[in-house]
């Protein structure tokens, strides 16, 4: 149940902290009524009152499905609306571009009814991940992977489904003949090789890939597929056979093996470990089923390679190869070579029609004759566009075909043109049997040959086009993928290594025998944590990890945006995929292969570009009803100018009635045959998704990643930005200003003054924790890294938002130490208040900084004093957010009052946009009252830019959530857009909250733009094709009509491409003496202590934004519409 209770009487954060305290002493279970927690406030001397008790909403799940078959907006809209009409579906993003659909529904949906739902509109639906719930598919299951060749189209993929789940064992199946695989999951009573011969039975050939047990996570069953070399006719596979099976019978986690023997070959001489063609010349092959957390695949290599010398196996089902398939698909390699093929095919036997319906009034044709009335150019034009139509146009046909099996449902633009082409083909037939049928002489009949085979040419280069702007689309994702590295080489005695490297502070001539260890060079896919990679100069760094040995400089400029190379140390940590400097350097792996900061921003921007715009749906609900409506049309003007040709002299009709030799009924047909050519609702289906994929990669390479069309529209919106203070305006990294140990009543030395605190630290993640830890071993002496204290650690508690405590065994004393802010000391020590306020009063009267005091034993013991840097252009971040964007800026912290002030007016944020003194659980409740104060989401988005774990539930109540990639993974997960930079760099993280909101602005302007295009484009179109401009005799022949729709798709996807233009702004320190008159000026607006009228008459849209020095001239007019209004607040001075 989620209760809502009134609480009255509450004064300061310690009110509420101990609310908080007494609700969660009793939050024991579901057993738990309202009446119990309301009892629970009362208790802590507080009003309080039952507002509200209702039932929490069950689990949200989201489900990631792969869809093959869609050629247009109106397949994806379709898709779109068959699961959002599923009860317990909330929403569902379609993309056309990627193919794959993202659904969040309840967990009461299964993953098999959406699948369903897609297959039931005509398309494959494959299924890629759910989360937030149990698995959909029993644990008992067997999925098997196949390679398919020989797919075409949708068709033949729907013939292998319907085979494959015929068999009463398979639970699904999925072929996609897109990526030209199969994924089967069923039962143990089936075989992969029985399912590969249903396969080659529909008349494909089939290989498989794998079969794996779909268990639960931490006991996945992964299998591994070596090609065997060095097998000829001499070779013994039984002792081949033996020994493997002896090797692995041997190694932990092994579940099962089995050999593939196709046949004998002679031994390859090629040099299998460097020539990529290796591979395709392997036939034999092994297959070893293993638990992944139980054994390494390297280990697996190994040890089958030191069988003998006579046999290597080489890993088939790599990262690498998996790596290259995306590529392919990113580029749309497959769609656009088929395209261009026909296109050329359709020049090639178009051109000779077009060139023949011109001349066949030519008295040679008029002579030519196979018998009366049957003309040998009617004959060759027949024969040349039935190739056209029916082969090259043969994916129209199918298309078509499909339409009517599912009773006209999911109609979309290949439906159109395959009517249209078939009407002109049709009344061609017709003119050439009615010639026949009268005997004509005369001259050959006219035909429509040519509107056929230039309809066909205009869509294939359209479509060739069309895609070929797709693939750029995608570009940035392309090159974030590209930038995987492929094989690296590691220190083969990792053991040697660390001795060495333990030994290198206190022997001279370490660093040589570090770098003189023996190497190996190794796919990626072997590289395991803890690996000792060496990185040369110029090389790719293979994977996430720490330098410990060496110093370089590394570019990191397509992962963070910063164009200079960083300077990398021993210590610095470095991210895979970027590229190593001048000088080579050792690194320890600390997250390699798929949990590699690279392939988690490879997997956020594919799922951001599944991801719809909301305005997206009222584009698919158009898409969905636009071939209808188009046909209707068509419909409509064949039927009215036939009636006015029928009833009204031919004197009086359009010139082009009267000069059409056929007759004017011709030109009736040709209108009706523009009206469906001409139609476009490609247009609207790609307006936003292409502008979402460019402008998602986009940001990605400028230090943003954006998870999703959604978040860049709500971005484009944001007129808040709430700061968290460490480790996101501050670099996090705090020091020891000053310390004073009171000692006093207590039995202690010093030096175990600090032992104490810095032991209880050590255990902390909070910086000031750290910090504490990191000063205490300084003032003790312990300088190397390995150095602890001596000392025993007992009941360490985390007070959130106060501090921590611990039980220490120190000299066989046992000690209670509690570190923690002022707070804490008046809420647990009230013995210790007056020290402390004797402490505040005489020594910490005028200090700024953060103050962590010690009590030990229940007595006071002293205080020491923390200081925080401000990140480098920080204040030019908040400046420009400010000033040229007009977004409040504010600063949620839990500082005191005065460190928060401090640091806000280095900043320039002004003391009524500053909240200090906030617990980690009331930084959500900041947003909230922000909203109930100044009217609700729909006149304020505020957006959280945090970095802890802490600032989760901050970053998910916010309008945006925007997350500092160095922060915990928890707060990255509850962000919408995470925020890329290096600390070893001029790269400031912050200025990817710049980088987003401008992208998402830049974005959401490009989407409106394309929408208006393409709704222009049919409004125009659409009359000039129903013959509205014939009496100014304008006409639109259908071969026109088909060169203007597929103009139309490639100018939307090209507009697209414009985004990729897009440059960050210059980010500069404003004039001093400006800054100066600024402040003096008095900008009289705070978040604290201003009303709903004047947020209203100064917020970001109300009046523009304000560039400089458009500036001065905005904020005067926030000056003179909130004189008077008793405002108390007044400018902090800014720093200079």
């Amino acid at each position: 149940m989620e209760s809502r209770i009134s609480v009255g009487g509450m004064t300061c954060a310690a009110c509420s902290g101990s609310v908080t305290e007494a609700l969660e002493a009793v939050l024991h279970g579901s057993d738990v009524d309202a009446k119990t927690l309301v009892d629970a406030v009362e208790d802590c001397g507080f009003d309080a009152s039952l507002d509200s008790s209702t039932p929490l909403p069950s689990k949200s799940v989201t489900t990631k499905i792969g869809v093959s078959g869609m050629t247009c907006g109106a397949c994806s809209s379709s898709v779109t609306e068959a699961l959002e009409s599923l009860s317990g579906v909330e929403s569902a993003s379609v993309s056309l571009l990627t193919n794959t659909a993202s659904v969040k529904h309840s967990s009461a949906v299964g993953a098999e009814e959406l699948l369903g739902a897609i297959e039931d509109c005509g398309f494959d639906a494959t299924l890629e991940s759910t989360g937030g719930a149990p698995p959909v598919v029993p644990q008992s299951l067997l999925t098997s992977n196949f390679t398919v060749t020989g797919m075409t189209c949708g068709a033949c993929s729907a013939s292998i489904t319907e085979a494959l789940e015929s068999f009463p064992e398979v639970v699904s199946a999925s072929v996609s003949n897109v990526t030209d695989s199969a994924v089967v999951n069923h039962t143990q009573d089936i075989t992969a090789e029985r399912l590969k011969s249903a396969i080659e039975d529909c008349g494909f050939d089939a290989v498989i890939n794998f079969t794996s047990s779909l268990e639960k996570e931490e006991e996945v069953e992964e299998q591994a597929i070596l090609q065997i070399y060095g097998i000829d006719d001499s070779s013994d596979t039984s002792a081949l056979h033996y020994n493997v099976e002896a090797v692995l019978n041997s190694l932990a986690g092994v579940t099962d093996f089995s050999f593939i023997f196709k046949g004998q070959i002679e031994e390859s001489t090629m040099d299998l470990e460097n020539d990529a063609e290796g591979a395709e010349h392997a036939i034999d092959e092994l297959r070893v089923s293993y638990m992944g957390n139980m054994l390494g695949v390297r280990v697996l290599v190994d040890a089958l390679n030191n069988i003998d010398d006579e046999h290597q196996f080489v890993i088939l089902n790599s990262i690498d190869q998996s790596l290259n398939t995306q590529l392919k698909l990113l580029s749309r390699s497959k769609e656009i070579s088929y395209w261009r093929s026909t296109f050329y095919w359709s020049l090639v036997f178009g051109l000779p029609v077009i060139v023949l319906n011109v001349t066949q009034s030519m008295s040679l044709w008029r002579k030519l004759m196979v018998f009366n009335g049957l003309y040998v150019v009617s004959v060759i034009q027949l024969a040349l566009t039935s190739f056209i139509l029916f082969t090259l146009g043969s994916v129209f046909f199918k298309k078509m075909a499909g339409c009517i099996r599912r009773k006209g449902k999911n109609a979309n633009m290949d439906v159109l043109v395959c009517m249209s082409t078939s009407m002109a083909y049709s009344f061609s037939v017709y003119s050439i049997v009615l010639s026949v049928w009268t005997g004509q002489t005369e001259k050959p009949p006219k035909v429509l040959f040519e509107t056929t085979a230039m309809l066909i040419s205009f869509i294939s280069f359209g479509k060739w086009m069309e895609n070929k702007a797709k693939g750029a689309t995608s570009t940035a994702l392309s090159k974030l993928v590209s930038l995987t590295p492929t094989v690296c080489s590691i220190v083969t005695d990792s053991s040697a290594y660390s001795s060495l490297l333990s030994e290198r502070d206190n022997e001279k001539g370490a660093n040589e025998e570090l770098a003189d260890l023996p190497t190996r060079e190794i796919g990626i896919d072997l590289l395991q944590t803890n690996d000792i990679a060496v990185v040369t100069a110029g090389g790719k760094i293979p994977a996430d990890g720490v330098i410990v040995h060496g110093s370089t400089e590394v570019d990191e400029s397509f992962i963070t945006g910063e164009s200079m190379p960083v300077l990398k140390k021993r210590g610095d940590t470095v991210i895979g995929g970027s590229i190593n400097g001048p000088h080579l350097i050792h690194m320890r792996v600390t997250r390699a292969g798929k949990n590699s900061q690279l392939h988690q921003i490879i997997d956020i921007v594919k799922e951001s570009q599944v991801s719809k715009a909301p305005v997206q749906r009222y584009a698919d609900y158009i898409a969905a009803r636009f071939v209808a409506a188009v046909l209707i049309l068509s419909s409509i003007t064949y039927a009215l100018w036939f009636v006015l040709c029928s009833y009204i002299h031919d004197d009086k009709l359009p010139k082009a009635f009267r000069n059409e030799e056929n007759g004017k009924y011709f030109v009736c047909l040709k209108l009706a045959i523009s009206v469906i050519v001409v139609a476009c609702p490609c247009a609207l289906g790609l307006a936003a998704p292409t502008a979402v994929m460019v402008g998602t990669g986009v940001g990605a390479s400028r230090g943003a990643l954006i998870k999703g069309g959604d978040i860049l529209e709500k971005a484009s919106g944001i007129n808040v930005i709430l700061f968290d203070k460490t480790g996101t305006l501050t670099s996090g990294e705090m020091t020891i200003s000053s310390a004073k140990p009171i000692l006093d009543d207590l039995k202690i030395s010093p030096r175990d003054w600090w032992t104490l605190a810095g032991s209880v630290e050590k255990n902390s993640e909070h910086p000031t924790g750290k910090a504490i830890a990191a000063g205490a071993k300084q003032k003790l002496g312990l300088t190397f890294e390995g150095d602890t204290f001596s000392t025993t650690i007992q009941d360490f508690e985390v007070m959130t938002g106060l501090g921590v405590k611990a039980k220490v065994a120190l000299d066989n004393q046992i000690f209670d130490v509690v570190i923690g802010n002022k707070r804490l000391i008046v809420r647990d020590f009230p013995e210790s208040r007056e020290h402390l306020a004797t402490v505040l009063e005489n020594d910490l009267k005028d200090s700024i900084s953060t103050c962590a005091h010690v009590v030990i034993n229940g007595t006071y013991a002293g205080y020491l004093e923390l200081v925080d840097t401000i990140k480098e252009g920080a204040r030019e971040v908040i400046d420009y957010i400010r000033d040229v964007e007009n977004i409040q800026v504010a600063i949620v912290t839990g500082d005191s009052d005065e460190v928060a002030v401090r640091i806000g007016s280095q900043l320039g944020v002004p003391k009524g946009n500053i909240f200090s003194e906030v617990s980690p659980l009331e930084k959500d409740k900041v947003i909230v009252d922000l909203r109930k104060k100044f009217g609700g989401p729909k006149n304020i988005s505020i957006a959280f830019v945090g970095d802890g774990i802490n600032d989760a539930p901050a970053l998910v109540q916010a309008d945006i959530g925007m997350a500092i990639s160095s922060g915990t993974d928890i707060a990255i997960d509850s962000a919408e857009i995470v925020l890329i930079g290096s600390k070893n760099s001029s790269q400031n993280d912050l200025a990817g909250v710049i980088t987003a909101l401008k992208v998402s602005e830049a974005t959401f302007t490009k989407i409106k733009l394309n929408f208006i295009f393409a709704t222009i484009y049919n409004f125009v179109m659409l009359p000039f094709a129903m013959g509205c401009f014939l009496p100014f005799n304008l006409m639109l022949p259908p071969a026109a009509a088909a060169a203007a729709m597929a103009c139309s798709s490639v100018s939307v996807v090209l507009n697209s491409l414009m985004l990729r233009k897009w440059k960050p702004p210059i980010l500069t320190n404003l004039d001093k003496d400006f800054k100066l008159e600024e402040a003096a000026m008095g900008d009289q607006f705070t978040l604290k202590h201003s009303s709903l009228e004047d947020f209203n008459a100064i917020k970001r849209g109300s009046y523009g934004k304000s560039w400089f020095p458009r500036g001065i001239i905005s904020r005067l007019r926030r000056r003179i519409i909130l004189r008077g209004q008793g405002s108390s607040y007044e400018m902090l001075p800014t720093s200079t």
